[in-house]
């Protein structure tokens, strides 16, 4: 990671991984900004739905994919801290 954090960067290269819905994509992004990702592949695309629901300027059509697939799966929209 370069010694400046751009915050702007950091969201622009979030929003094209996770809207990519590209497995590898969405792991180089994390892995550069050391994000850890859950290996079990139903948490990582919770996790990946979770996120792109909750982006405030994701495309409706995806939120809406994200929302179907997180309930379809039995999981909620909310990110709890």
């Amino acid at each position: 990671m370069n010694a400046r954090f751009n915050p702007e960067e950091f969201v622009k290269e979030r929003n094209e991984a996770l809207f990519s819905l590209d497995e590898e994509k969405i792991r180089a992004y994390a892995k550069k900004y050391c994000v850890s990702l859950p290996e079990n592949p139903k948490v990582f695309w919770g996790a990946v739905y979770k996120s792109i629901y909750n982006v405030t300027d994701a495309p409706q059509e995806l939120k809406d994919k994200a929302k179907a697939w997180l309930e379809e799966n039995g999981m909620s929209t909310k990110i709890k801290l």
